[in-house]
């Protein structure tokens, strides 16, 4: 997964790669098709790192103006499948599970039979290869089942709030049932299941951040 503190670009068609020797290590430059934007790495290898052409989701710093990718933050989204992306998915929704089923346990209150996520947490969840907001409209236009609840955050001085918590039945299925029917429109998708199209995040694009 992608720590949390690095940018994220999107769908970047890879151009203009260079690698250039500096000391010990090589410096790989590229820029997004069309633009004028530099995005460079430091390795101690010189076998590319990316591939021209080819679309990426790129995780990255700043400093002093300079746009530092993570090579460990590197995915190409020319190559994910929802197949693959569906399993990234689950293996990062399991490493999530129990820091947040603790936090979703202290947190989210509601009075109902069964169990319950809250919004974010479901999506770290389940759902943490998709944009934050498809997955909500997504559960939303399928009308997955969901209670009201209230939100405490002691910890960051919160005052309680209203929202809704799904239904853990049917949620891995649910989510399951987009990506695997999604096919490619562009660079993003679209599935007889959802009205809307959306992106799917490879493996090393995946995070948590909020």
């Amino acid at each position: 997964m992608k720590r949390r503190d690095l940018l994220t670009t999107y769908d970047l068609i890879a151009s203009s790669y260079s690698i250039s020797k500096d000391g010990d290590y090589f410096i790989h430059k590229f820029s997004p098709k069309n633009t004028s934007t530099i995005y460079q790495a430091r390795t101690t290898s010189s076998t590319p790192i990316i591939t021209e052409g080819d679309r990426y989701n790129i995780g990255y710093s700043v400093d002093n103006g300079v746009n530092w990718v993570e090579v460990t933050a590197i995915s190409n989204s020319s190559k994910t499948t929802p197949d693959s992306a569906f399993s990234a998915m689950e293996l990062a929704g399991k490493e999530l599970y129990d820091t947040e089923k603790a936090k979703n346990d202290a947190r989210i209150k509601y009075n109902a039979k069964g169990y319950y996520w809250g919004k974010k947490y479901a999506w770290r969840v389940f759902g943490i290869g998709l944009a934050k907001e498809a997955f909500y409209k997504y559960l939303k236009e399928i009308k997955h089942p969901f209670i009201e609840c209230t939100v405490f955050n002691v910890d960051k001085g919160h005052p309680p709030s209203k929202s809704i918590a799904y239904s853990e039945k049917g949620l891995k299925d649910a989510v399951e049932n987009l990506i695997k029917s999604a096919k490619p429109v562009g660079a993003r998708y679209k599935s007889p299941h959802y009205t809307h199209t959306f992106t799917i995040k490879g493996f090393n694009a995946i995070t948590d951040k909020k």
